[in-house]
């Protein structure tokens, strides 16, 4: 009974599909969705010629700024005929509000919503509907490529997942799509029955299929010439991935057949050829989806055999004979024989192939395939023969062309989206091209503005910003990379006076000559490690040294961002950091917090004689920073729970408004995931800190509260100030100088509490006296609200104390 109603649903399902489904528009078939690009194989065997018809739409959601699309059309010989970048349609205003990167961040957000038992706000497939896109504005692009060419032509566009591009051929040749190095964007019947075929070298597969909104019906079938199933099922979860290994020469030039079920809903699918060889990112080739088995074997996969060799575009091939042809000198040979070695691993998405997922910040712009420096060098010497520069000049073309638009999962990670604008600018020194000089410009500006997305490239503080906000050690990669250091020698400052690069360069350094703390990794904002700032920070410049370091007076707002506050005077250094945080989405997908704030001191310094406080996490990404496990952090935050039990850390906010006049520092947020709102306060003195913490209800109360009337909401039970401090000893005082002695995990009352590391130490002074007590983890919990106490309002938890820094000789 069941296996019956089980195949009349899907039968239903199938109905009502070919009733209001998107595959009945006859413009579905060659429909696709840009994530973040794909490449046509158009087989003209007898050289005909074909006109190209484009129909381009955005439905500007997710870019949030000008995305232009790159539109290019190889001939056979693999020479561009059309070559453009399609300038943006014109809206350009913000619309999706989360920061956002690649396919996986999308993903996440319609998971966890789903996990939480909530409802996305929009259906992930409703785009597809062909009425839903018929509405958005179309603009269409007309090209010729006339005859006498026979053979295989290569259509690519690139750009956001918010492109949409109908194309039509005329006359209708047999053709394969694949996408690029992410996913394979699906609707309707597309992809209901593809061929698939296995280039010479395959020795495994790497396979992911999503399906994310609900109810999910798609069921994803991959299966060997032979019969045997490579791969059968569904996206539970909204999300699967999988693998099959086999010898090598097993599948080549085999065909394998990939099946889609039936469905209402869109659906992603990534297939990956992989070869052996390569570096620690490996390689491999995306999978060219046919309709039929003639045309599958036409196209080879697109692939270049030529004996035991397997190339992905002519130039690649051109360079190969070249290189067989002539005789070079040991050392120039040996130069040019690398970069063509490098040039081999542009694949089918003119951009690097690799063996599972990919990011083209570090497997192209950076770490995994060095060659824009050395084509560089290469082109500007005049020992290299003009008609190899040419050949190298192409594949510049290629691979330059496509790394301008990889801004999608790139520019999550700032250590290697920070590469690609270097690696665009050898390019375009190299190639001379107008095009990729106006790439790179763009490429740039957008990277230095947050241009590319909120919370990507260089923040308002300096930094080369990672998981949407900042990173000490990450972060500190750009100074290592531009100056020459351990992975890049030499870097892009010992090649270019251009200033743009150095003012980058020196603003970052300035930061971390702040944010450094020789003795702690004092970052508890760091977004993705605990590691603290790397030691050579340093390198590079001259003139800047740590602040925390005996010098000269200051109070300042950190490179004007309003994120960090730092002030020092002869007794003190002191830095509190106020501003961006991961996206609390994103932070779910970890261990546990990523990162924290909220008005929360960094470091206190006495210069010249150690760290006395320090905020450090305590693990990497999140490890131990579940915020049910607050009592063991070793942090600067007022701490405790809520009325009904959840944890309050209320070092998770942003402060918005934080602002520094004269020497006062203050900021406000709310906390994220509780209803509460939380200030600051610090006042720089000659010798000492004022602070002053206190809670208030959410200011969304009145909306919260709106049909409910008063009730428990905004109340805690339990509250502590919490002060992290290096390991020393720790006395207290009682009021009027009474009493003392060593404070330990028995809260007593004390008017002052003492935390002495030899050298220096810091004096805490109360507004009046409170209990206190030594944490798990070398912290001082002040009390505020006592536990087992009745709960309190928000706005009734308060406290204010002084800090005084000393030294001994």
């Amino acid at each position: 009974m069941r296996t019956w109603t089980r195949y009349f649903l899907v039968f239903l399902v199938s109905l009502a599909f070919q009733r209001s489904g998107p595959g009945q528009n006859p413009d579905d078939e060659m429909t696709y969705r840009l994530y973040d690009g794909i490449t046509l194989y158009v087989w003209d065997e007898r050289g005909v010629g074909f006109d190209v018809k484009l129909a381009l739409r955005d439905l500007n959601l997710y870019g949030n700024g000008p995305r232009e699309v790159l539109y290019k059309i190889y001939d056979p010989e693999g020479r561009p005929v059309v070559r453009e970048i399609i300038p943006d349609d014109g809206v350009v205003s913000e619309a999706y509000l989360p920061p956002l990167g690649g396919w996986d961040h999308e993903l996440q957000y319609y998971i966890l919503c789903y996990s939480r038992g909530l409802t996305p706000m929009i259906r992930w497939s409703a785009y597809s509907d062909p009425r839903r896109r018929a509405a958005v504005a179309s603009r269409t692009f007309a090209r010729s490529m006339p005859g006498g060419k026979p053979g295989i032509y290569r259509i690519v566009l690139a750009g956001e997942r918010d492109h949409v591009a109908t194309v039509e051929l005329n006359p209708k040749l047999p053709h394969g799509v694949c996408g690029h190095h992410t996913f394979l964007h699906g609707h309707g019947d597309q992809w209901r029955k593809s061929f698939l075929y296995v280039p010479k070298g395959t020795v495994g597969l790497h396979l992911a299929f999503a399906e994310p909104d609900e109810p999910r019906s798609r069921r994803f079938t991959l299966s060997a010439a032979d019969g045997r199933t490579l791969y059968d099922g569904s996206a539970d979860g909204g999300f699967v991935t999988a693998g099959a290994t086999f010898k090598p020469g097993e599948l080549d030039g085999q065909l394998l057949r990939m099946e889609v079920s039936p469905g209402l809903n869109d659906f992603l699918m990534k297939v990956t050829m992989q070869r052996a060889g390569g570096d620690y990112v490996g390689l491999g080739s995306e999978a060219l989806f046919v309709s039929d088995e003639g045309t599958a074997r036409g196209l080879h996969g697109g692939a270049i055999e030529r004996g035991e060799e397997v190339f992905w575009h002519p130039f690649q091939v051109r360079l190969h004979e070249w290189l067989e042809a002539h005789a070079l000198d040991e050392a120039l040979g040996k130069e040019i024989r690398d970069l063509a070695g490098l040039m081999r691993f542009i694949g089918p998405s003119d951009g690097r192939g690799c063996k599972t997922w990919t990011n083209w910040a570090y497997a192209f712009g950076y770490y995994g395939c060095k060659m824009w420096r050395p084509a560089w060098l290469l082109m500007k010497r005049a020992d290299v023969p003009e008609d190899l520069k040419a050949i190298l000049r192409e594949g510049l073309l290629v691979g330059g062309d496509r790394l301008s638009f990889a801004v999608g999962i790139e520019r999550v990670n700032g250590n290697a989206f920070a590469q690609i604008p270097v690696a665009l600018w050898y390019c375009h020194q190299a190639t001379g091209d107008a095009i990729q000089k106006e790439r790179f410009e763009t490429f740039f500006e957008r990277w230095r503005t947050e241009g590319w997305g909120k919370g990507s490239g260089i923040s308002r503080s300096g930094d080369s910003q990672e998981h949407f906000a900042h990173s000490a050690n990450y972060g500190w990669y750009i100074l290592e990379n531009w100056s020459g250091g351990i992975w890049v020698k030499p870097g892009i400052l010992d090649d270019t006076d251009d200033p743009r690069f150095r003012a980058i360069f020196d603003r970052a350094r300035n930061l971390f000559s702040y944010l450094s703390c020789p003795e702690a990794p004092a970052n508890p904002w760091s977004s993705r490690t605990q590691h603290g700032v790397h030691p050579n920070w340093q390198s590079g410049g001259q003139g800047s040294s740590w602040k925390g370091d005996p010098g000269p007076d200051f109070t300042v707002s950190v490179n004007g961002g309003n994120e960090w506050f730092a002030a020092r005077r002869k007794s003190y250094y002191v830095l509190t950091f106020h501003g961006r945080l991961p996206p609390e989405w994103l932070c779910n997908t970890f261990h546990g917090q990523i990162g924290f704030g909220g008005g929360a001191i960094c470091q206190l310094t006495v210069p010249g004689k150690g760290t006395v406080l320090a905020s450090t996490q305590n693990g990497d990404y999140g490890k131990e920073m579940h915020l049910g496990n607050w009592r063991n952090f070793h942090l600067h935050s007022l701490v405790g729970e809520m009325w009904d039990g959840q944890p309050l850390v209320a070092a998770v906010s942003e402060h918005a408004d934080a602002r520094l006049e004269g020497e006062t520092v203050t900021s406000s947020g709310e906390v994220r995931g509780r209803p509460i709102r939380v200030e600051r306060k610090f006042q720089f003195g000659p010798e000492a800190i004022s602070c002053e913490v206190r809670l208030d209800a959410t200011s969304y109360a009145p909306l919260l509260t709106l049909w409910s009337g008063e009730r428990l909401l905004s109340h805690v039970r339990e509250a502590y100030e919490m002060l992290p401090f290096l390991p020393g000893k720790v006395t207290w005082e009682g009021p009027g100088g009474q009493g003392g002695g060593g404070l330990g995990s028995e809260a007593v009352e004390v008017q002052a509490v003492i935390v002495d590391r030899g050298k220096c130490g810091v004096r805490i002074e109360l507004d009046r006296p409170r209990r206190a007590l030594v944490g798990s983890k070398d912290t001082v919990w002040i009390e505020v609200v006592s536990p087992g106490s009745k709960p309190v309002p928000a706005k009734a938890v308060s406290l204010g104390y002084r800090l005084m820094p000393y030294s001994t000789n």
